[in-house]
């Protein structure tokens, strides 16, 4: 049953001032198909499309999706990482591609229409017909039976228009023929855009829940709970308008001992009341403890509007230092979090600004929990209300940003709808408790630091028509004189805080170390810093200097004549691949650069890029679809309240019997304190023969684990094996009981050299072979010459084919063995490095000893994620393979022998002609990949 086509999205769209209860009988959802036409030409006002007509317009579009989106056109099931903008909306689709349909000439107005008849129940009797529009971007107009009843300017915000002087009646019934025109020009640098402006595709028409709903001449047109948990009261202020004298807004809460009701009069149209809550029950993300409420406006016995809300009780704030260089911590209801954060940037394959069902919402917000992210910075964009009432139900803990206008956009024109935009954002989203931050701007988003980044990322767009050319043909902007950009975000800032004074307001969110470098922090509630780097030594050294900079009346971070005053220093972007880095695994940089942000309790909290990739970017936890990648970890190891930071790179190259020192620290944030804590160690490992040894080093020691502080914990000395083997030393914090509070593990690769290619011990002859000294090779598709495979310690072939190595027993009697075991790291073998997913390239592996058959079976796919710690060591990209084991005795062990000749042993290891599934392959070295071993034959006497 297509219910994405019928009706999406029928949730009410707005829990947190809800006039309607049960959809059809009062209130009117109308997502769903519409009506539709493109203009290209702008005819429709002097054709009047607007006007009734009897005859239906021949396309539709599925509202709430823009025109770009593949779910507005019915295809929203196509969609996919690689699938995710619709061909429809362009003018000459055929030239579209991925690369260059950010800026292909599109249509820029579309017009909509639909049918209503408004139901006849006493719901509705002697109301106001109101039609909301949740967001539409970016003109807008409306006409009801014909006549027009108004225009809106802007992209995020919702709106109405007021139906009810222009319905008709017919056979008893009202009717509404809604005719809406929605304009959004692609020169969008004047209007608040956030990241559609040329980054990834374009939001154009409507992309939230439209709806009627009935309501009262005298209605409650806004409200604001204001908490304040030290007085355990709550500060109602409400606007009611059309309220006659002696009206009450009657308030009923739903506390946790019962149902208590508040008579508030109005006087000149305003309710204010400040209401104490005895049995006072705090939100926060542990226990988002929510007081649901009905707001009544009444006269006499008379009920003129009802609005269901909630609001919760939470104070955020910070404790200024006091002494320079002293660390400050971000406070939720006074007590000090450790915000962990992920970039959120809400664009979905299927609907581009607009998810298709609110359960992705909600299955967002439980995996950044599931994976230790206690907020979310949703960046540059005023998101769908039902985000954030499912991060005040979940728990989940909210930067919100606004969208930037467009490069060029810093005119008038765009100062004065960024501000509105701004004013109208917070008004809509005041109440939601889980929202502790504003963010104003980012970067120098709008201000010109990203036109030529954009120059490296975009294609140029496919010629226009002849026809076409002055539909882009645009007027030069004529800019009056204006404050410098500085001053006018600082006072954006003031007019932020004059507008909300219970929350953080960042001033910019900071890259201070690329685009334009006076674009700092002014006045701002949070010092941030952006950096990406891939590289742990650049790393290590960035974060000190930053934090070792940051001090009460430094100046880094921020423009001339602005100084540190103590504020929380927090990162609010950070990754190892960026932007324009292509499809890489994260996790491997995700722990070592959170393991460094963690070493310093003055990081007050930070954001890793990226939640889930975008389009082209691909820097997510998630893939675009949702789907998860594999870290080949647990994330919460480093990204959790509790962890041990270690003073270490993740993989480290020592001799054997080498000592080490290792610093490790404890960062101790979790709500309930523990103590008696033991630090435990254990460092296993796999030598060069594919042997595993445990408890090489093991160990306990009793440490400071403070609660709420970041402290060195213990300074660990180790000896290293004395053979060469890759080892992992896992760390954890016990308490006395043995519950495990915190963890961490770190790599030694131990090697003084490369394994030979002959070994020998009382028991076994190990024959190894180079990755790039096969003897023959044979591919259909072709494969890496042998620099490359010498240059990765891995040899890779495409397609169909075989490596072969020919390896000498120099006078060594096979008569003699009782078993033959053939060892390898292999893996399929494919073009591009993305991170392990379920999206898997799977190919076979065949082995064979002197052309005698001893494996065939499945390799899953070509991995890379932080499990290929060697091939990292190597300075690559993670990729590794799976440990393949075979044997030979008995009767196949007497068909090598006999099959031998030239005193040699013939490994092959193929893709053969004959298979099914078929994806190259990739044979490892003993210092690439997961495992420290080479492929190799193992005679056992």
């Amino acid at each position: 049953m297509p219910t994405q086509f019928l009706y999406p999205r029928l949730e009410y769209p707005r829990p947190d001032r809800q006039r309607g209860t049960v959809e059809g009988h009062d209130w009117l959802n109308l997502n769903g198909p519409w009506q539709f036409r493109f203009d290209p030409d702008r005819r429709g006002f002097d054709e009047k499309w607007y006007e009734p007509d009897a005859i239906d317009w021949r396309e539709q579009i599925i509202v709430p999706f823009c025109w770009e989106s593949l779910a507005a056109w019915g295809e929203g099931d196509a969609a996919g990482n690689d699938h995710y903008y619709s061909t429809r909306v362009f003018r000459n689709p055929i030239e579209v591609t991925r690369e260059n349909h950010r800026s292909a000439l599109r249509y820029e107005v579309g017009w909509y229409r639909r049918r209503v008849e408004i139901p006849d129940n006493e719901a509705w009797r002697n109301k106001r017909v109101i039609l909301t529009i949740g967001a539409a971007d970016f003109f807008t107009d409306c006409w009801c039976n014909g006549r027009h009843l108004g225009h809106h300017e802007g992209g995020y915000t919702p709106f109405e228009f007021d139906l009810t002087d222009a319905l008709v009646e017919a056979d008893g019934k009202r009717h509404a023929l809604i005719v809406l025109r929605v304009e959004d020009p692609m020169d969008n640098s004047e209007q608040p855009v956030g990241k559609q402006w040329r980054w990834y595709t374009t939001t154009s028409g409507i992309w939230q829940t439209v709806f009627i709903e009935p309501r009262g001449n005298a209605h409650i047109r806004c409200f604001r709970f204001a908490g304040d948990i030290d007085a355990r009261s709550v500060r109602l202020t409400a606007q009611c308008d059309n309220a006659e004298e002696g009206a009450i807004l009657e308030v009923e809460i739903a506390e946790p001992d019962g149902i208590r009701t508040e008579q508030v009069p109005v006087r000149d149209g305003l309710a204010e009341r400040i209401i104490s809550l005895e049995n006072m029950q705090l939100w926060d993300p542990n226990s988002p403890f929510l007081y649901n409420t009905i707001l009544r406006l009444r006269h006499d016995d008379t009920v003129l509007d009802t609005v269901r809300t909630y609001f919760g009780m939470r104070k955020i704030d910070f404790e200024i230092a006091q002494e320079s260089g002293a660390p400050t911590a971000l406070r939720v209801n006074g007590v000090p979090r450790y915000l962990r954060g992920a970039l959120y940037q809400s664009f979905y394959p299927d609907g581009v600004y607009t998810a298709s069902s609110v359960d992705v919402i909600k299955d967002d917000i439980a995996y950044a929990k599931k994976v230790g992210f206690n907020f979310l910075r949703i960046h540059i964009k005023v998101d769908d209300p039902l985000l954030y009432y499912w991060a005040d139900k979940l728990g989940m803990l909210l930067m919100a940003d606004m969208p930037n206008f467009g490069e060029g956009g810093d005119t008038a024109s765009g100062r004065r709808r960024f501000e509105t935009m701004m004013r109208e954002a917070i008004e809509r989203d005041f109440n939601h408790p889980s929202i502790f931050a504003w963010c104003l701007f980012n970067e120098t988003w709008g201000f010109g630091g990203q036109t030529s980044f954009l120059e490296k990322l975009l294609a140029p767009p496919p010629a226009p028509a002849g026809s076409d050319n002055a539909v882009v043909a645009t007027e030069a902007k004529k800019s009056a004189e204006l404050p410098r950009p500085q001053e006018w975000v600082q006072q954006m800032w003031e007019l932020a805080k004059h507008l909300d004074p219970t929350r953080l307001v960042e001033d910019m969110s900071v890259c201070h170390w690329e685009h334009l470098d006076y674009y700092l922090h002014c006045d701002t509630d949070i010092n941030s810093w952006h950096f990406y780097i891939s590289d742990y030594e650049k790393a290590k050294e960035h974060i000190r200097k930053v934090v070792t900079s940051t001090f009460i009346g430094s100046t880094f971070n921020y423009v001339p004549g602005f100084q540190h005053k103590g504020q929380p220093l927090i990162n609010s972007e950070y990754g190892g691949v960026g932007a324009l880095d292509g499809d890489r695994d994260v996790s491997w940089s995700f722990k070592f650069l959170t393991n460094e942000l963690r070493r310093y309790q003055q990081i007050a909290a930070y954001i890793y890029t990226e939640l889930h990739d975008v389009e082209w970017e691909y820097n997510g936890f998630l893939n675009y679809d949702r789907t998860a990648k594999d870290f080949g970890y647990d994330p919460r190891i480093i990204n959790e309240s509790n962890t041990l930071p270690i003073d270490a790179p993740p993989v480290r190259k020592v001799r054997p019997g080498e000592t080490v020192t290792l610093e490790v620290c404890s960062s101790h944030y979790s709500t309930r304190p523990h103590h008696n804590v033991w630090l435990n160690w254990e460092m296993g490992g796999m030598d060069t023969s594919g042997r595993v040894h445990q408890d090489l080093q093991k160990g306990r020691v009793a440490i400071a684990f403070p609660h709420r502080k970041v402290t060195l914990a213990h300074v660990l000395r180790l000896t290293m094996p004395d053979a060469p083997m890759l080892c992992t030393l896992l760390l954890s914090a016990r308490t006395a009981d043995g519950e495990v509070v915190a963890r961490n593990f770190v790599n030694f690769f131990v090697a003084d050299g490369y394994p030979p290619v002959r070994e020998e011990t009382p028991r076994t002859l190990i024959l190894r072979g180079h990755p790039a000294e096969w003897a023959a090779a044979e591919w259909d598709q072709g494969a890496q010459d042998r620099d490359q495979a010498r240059a990765e310690d891995c040899c890779a072939g495409f397609g169909r084919g075989w490596f072969e190595w020919m390896l000498p027993l120099d006078g060594a009697d096979l008569a003699r063995a009782r078993r033959i075991k053939v060892l390898c790291e292999a893996s399929s073998h494919r073009v591009d490095t993305p991170q392990t997913d379920l999206d898997v390239h799977s190919t076979t592996l065949r082995m064979t000893l002197n052309g005698v058959r001893v494996y065939e079976g499945t390799l899953r796919n070509h991995p890379h994620d932080a499990r290929g710690v060697l091939s990292y060591l190597r300075g690559g990209l993670g990729a590794y393979g799976y440990l393949v084991h075979a044997f030979a005795e008995g009767d196949l062990l007497r068909q090598i022998r006999e099959a031998g000749e030239n005193g040699v042993l013939r490994l092959n290891c193929s893709v053969p002609k004959e298979a099914l599934v078929v994806g190259g392959l990739t044979i490892y070295g003993a210092e690439c990949g997961r495992f420290p071993v080479s492929p190799m034959v193992i005679v056992e006497w």
